[in-house]
């Protein structure tokens, strides 16, 4: 199979292009041909005439590499939203009969919004992408649920992403700037800082639980709401007891995974399995988030995590005293997690990617067979 998959430019932050690497490793593994395009923006500082250039560049690239080749599969790597809804449509616009079929992966949708009222624009160009496209995959079964329910003939296929291979080596070394205590269990935030990711939530328990027991939060992540972190944090005088380390990779976040206790995420974003937990699983951290899209199909509460209600910080820092109060839990979870995790190997979801695509492909093919009473080319 003849693969061109087209993710964001590798010098953007986020965990795609890595994912994007590890995939494109394993279904070549698996005997595909897979070339890769870029599609997104190019940095995380571009301006909107830079943005509008670029992609209209972008799109006259990926049509001239599909003119030039032959192509069983377009895969796009992209998410659900109205930024994406007005670069997605332009490009399957141009692009939409000059492969063999073309699937859409969302990395995090707001599929919820399809089923609500109103958001009829949202709506209608939503039904104009997805009906451009031959299928779509998702990160979770409820992502899955609502896109059929919105678009009963469409094809909707749950997928995961891959992991990042363990860290090997020596311990990585802490920033100095970090100054965070000896000997006091470390919180690890390591995610965007929006609302929707629960960090308002965290800071919250965090001023509820200081004085009932030592703790310190590392944040490792930048966002939108930067700012308004910095200022919560000032406003319940939580100086001594946070520590924001921005955004980080490489070594350094290797080092926040490495000296960490525990890992929250109380999200209620509408994404599928963040890429976080699976790097705390990956590095044997016990992990208490919510009960959301893919962490509800990938973990259970209890085994793999502890489960906390979302916009709740009561309950989330009750559930933390609980679990650092109790070492053996700690060591139960975090031993199930590293086990859990070996699901996201490479070689695994390079399968089930490849199995969904070929069901596409097939479908495809018979559906154009019968229209014509040609078979496609080989």
């Amino acid at each position: 199979m003849r693969i061109l998959m087209l993710a964001p430019h590798p010098n953007v932050r986020g965990p795609i292009a890595k994912h994007t690497q590890l995939l494109v490793g394993a279904l070549s593994a698996l005997g595909c041909e897979v070339v890769t395009g870029v599609w997104g923006r190019h940095s995380d500082q571009e301006s909107n005439t830079n943005r509008i250039v670029g992609r209209l560049k972008d799109i006259d690239n990926i049509r001239r590499q599909l003119k030039q080749a032959y192509f069983d599969v377009l895969v796009i790597k992209t998410a659900h939203d109205w930024a994406t809804l007005s670069r997605d449509i332009p490009l399957l616009l141009v692009t939409r009969h000059l492969a063999r079929a073309t699937v859409l992966q969302f990395h995090g949708s707001e599929s919820h919004k399809l089923l609500k009222s109103g958001h009829h624009l949202f709506k209608t160009l939503t039904a104009r992408l997805i009906r451009m496209c031959d299928a779509a995959m998702v990160l979770s079964s409820e992502e899955a649920r609502e896109w059929q329910q919105f678009h009963p003939a469409g094809k909707f296929f749950v997928v995961s992403n891959p992991r990042v291979p363990d860290q090997t080596g020596p311990p990585a070394r802490l920033p100095d700037f970090w100054e965070l205590p000896v000997g006091v269990p470390i919180l690890l935030y390591a995610s965007r800082l929006i609302t929707e990711k629960g960090i308002f939530d965290l800071l919250d328990a965090v001023a509820l639980m200081k004085d009932r027991m030592a703790i310190h939060l590392l944040i490792a992540g930048d966002g939108a709401q930067a700012q308004q972190v910095t200022k919560k944090v000032k406003a319940l005088k939580l100086g001594r007891f946070v520590t924001i380390a921005g955004h980080l990779e490489g070594e350094a976040l290797a080092a926040a995974y490495q000296v960490a206790s525990v890992f929250v995420l109380p999200t209620y974003y509408s994404e599928g399995f963040p890429t976080a937990i699976t790097e705390a699983m990956n590095e044997g951290l016990p992990i208490v988030t919510t009960s959301t899209r893919g962490i509800a199909d990938h973990l259970r509460d209890g085994e793999h995590a502890l489960f906390v209600p979302a916009r709740n910080p009561v309950a989330l820092s009750e559930t933390l005293v609980r679990l650092l109060s109790d070492p053996a839990l700690c060591r139960s979870i975090a031993q199930a997690s590293r086990e859990q995790v070996k699901k996201f190997s490479p070689e695994i979801v390079g399968r089930q990617y490849l199995l969904a695509l070929e069901e596409v492909v097939k479908t495809k093919t018979n559906a154009r067979t019968l229209l014509t009473g040609r078979s496609e080319p080989a």
